[in-house]
């Protein structure tokens, strides 16, 4: 195999890796987007440090997403 083939194999099989961290990601921010808004609508207000709790949310779901992920696919 020449440099230029192993170089090109190298980013594709990074790219690979990439995606379902990067669609993990987006379904992520949506899903913590709507469970904030929900817990805000029981309570009838919104939360003063409301982008502080969402990043929070995101935060902890995605350490846990992003550990599954690893897990399962052996990265």
């Amino acid at each position: 195999m020449d440099i230029k083939a192993s170089a090109f194999s190298q980013i594709r099989l990074a790219t690979m890796k990439a995606i379902p961290f990067t669609l993990a990601a987006v379904v992520l921010y949506i899903a913590s987007d709507r469970a904030l808004n929900y817990v805000e609508l029981r309570r009838g207000a919104r939360f003063e440090h409301r982008s502080f709790i969402s990043f929070m949310v995101l935060v902890v779901l995605a350490l846990v997403s992003f550990s599954l992920i690893q897990r399962l696919a052996g990265i």
